[in-house]
């Protein structure tokens, strides 16, 4: 495995995305960012404030911007917000970055998981019809990563195992 490939996580919300790569980072000896985190230190208020105040579409605009900072990073593990591989030619520039592997599971599992973790815009006052569509809509965008990793029924130590076994697996044969 190169040392200077990035490692990107993309997945629907409740994937583990955020739990995975810090524990896949640690295993790597490698930095770990999130999006997320990241736009947060940059505007200085949390995702749901910048949601209210400014709506979804300046956050979209905010995870734009973002790319240009993820071009920069070198061997680092990339935990992705669940809508940032989503617009068009997004996966293509997440897959010049590094390795994308997509935390996959069903949409009740990880709907149960999104709902207990805290505060998330893109839940709020919605049905779980309407979740359930946003989920459907944002499938083919995580199918272009080059790994799927199903995460329903695993803790996030067999996720990052899974991980680094395809991982080993492509170096041998890559």
């Amino acid at each position: 495995m190169d040392a200077g490939e990035n490692i990107v996580l993309v997945g629907f919300m409740g994937a583990g995305k955020s739990s995975v790569g810090r524990l896949l980072a640690k295993r790597l000896g490698r930095c770990f960012v999130e999006t997320d985190d990241l736009i947060v230190a940059g505007e200085g208020r949390s995702i749901p404030e910048i949601f209210q105040a400014d709506g979804e579409p300046r956050f979209r605009q905010l995870e734009a911007d973002m790319l240009d900072l993820l071009r920069l990073k070198r061997g680092e593990v990339i935990a992705t917000g669940g809508g940032f591989p989503c617009p068009e030619g997004r996966m293509e520039a997440l897959k010049a970055m590094g390795t994308v592997v997509w935390l996959a599971g069903d949409f009740e599992t990880l709907y149960a998981r999104a709902l207990r973790s805290g505060s998330r815009p893109m839940l709020e006052g919605k049905p779980k019809e309407e979740v359930a569509a946003l989920y459907r809509a944002r499938e083919p965008y995580y199918r272009q990563a080059h790994f799927v990793v199903e995460t329903p029924g695993l803790g996030v130590d067999q996720v990052v195992r899974r991980i680094l076994s395809l991982l080993r697996h492509r170096a041998r044969v890559g």
